[in-house]
């Protein structure tokens, strides 16, 4: 459960370093149903776990967001290029 946890942190933070909050808000619906599914089959031991890896995604997705604008700030990496609406 551990090598779980750890690898949900790692996709947190390479999800934050790239993408937007909209593609956190899926990887969170798919890791609440990898959590349903663990808690049927495993029973209690699980909602300590369920509840560690959502706080784990949503850690590794802040760690990528300063990561990425880090990076940005120290010139090593191009800020996003965002459209801007025209009135």
């Amino acid at each position: 459960m551990l090598y779980a946890t750890l690898l949900h942190l790692l996709a947190g933070a390479v999800t934050g370093s790239v993408f937007k909050v909209r593609t956190l808000l899926v990887l969170l619906v798919l890791v609440l149903a990898e959590s349903v599914i663990l808690a049927l089959a495993h029973g209690s031991i699980a909602a300590v776990w369920t509840i560690t890896n959502l706080v784990g995604v949503q850690v590794g997705y802040f760690v990528g967001m300063f990561a990425r604008s880090v990076l940005e700030q120290a010139g090593y990496s191009a800020p996003s290029v965002r459209t801007r609406r025209l009135p």
